[in-house]
């Protein structure tokens, strides 16, 4: 019986520990998303739609929990629509209304959605990198 209850007890240590360790690893990664969120949104500048050729650009950024893939259609050097393709984010936190803020102003860099920062800057940078890096 003694023993039992050390192995139990053990056990019980052993999965803690591990709990403990996984949200260390989690909270590291993401504080340095966040960093990089935060690099990558301050390096956002004004696209020249008027170099921009008609067409569609696509991009993919972020990473789990948070990422975006969009795609721009550009039409008579404006932007004529924006895609969601795939995005992940917590249920209502997906900031759709950034995309509205993005087709409304011609730029990708607006005002986030109160409450989906992150999602909103992630919808921005995807958004600039698909214009920007042609």
């Amino acid at each position: 019986m003694k023993r039992g209850i050390i192995v139990l007890f053990s056990i019980l240590l052993i999965l803690i520990i591990i709990v403990i360790a996984g949200m260390h690893h989690f909270k590291k990664e993401y504080s340095s998303f966040f960093d990089e969120i935060n690099h990558e949104y301050g390096r956002i500048g004004n696209v020249d739609l008027s170099e921009v050729p008609d067409g569609v650009y696509r991009y993919h950024y972020g990473r789990i929990p948070v990422y975006v893939d969009l795609s721009i259609h550009v039409k008579d050097h404006a932007i004529d629509s924006i895609v969601i393709h795939e995005q992940s984010s917590g249920p209502g936190y997906e900031a759709r209304e950034t995309v509205d803020r993005m087709l409304r102003q011609q730029q990708m860099k607006v005002d986030a959605v109160t409450g989906a920062t992150i999602s909103s800057k992630c919808i921005m940078i995807a958004g600039y990198k698909a214009l920007a890096d042609l």
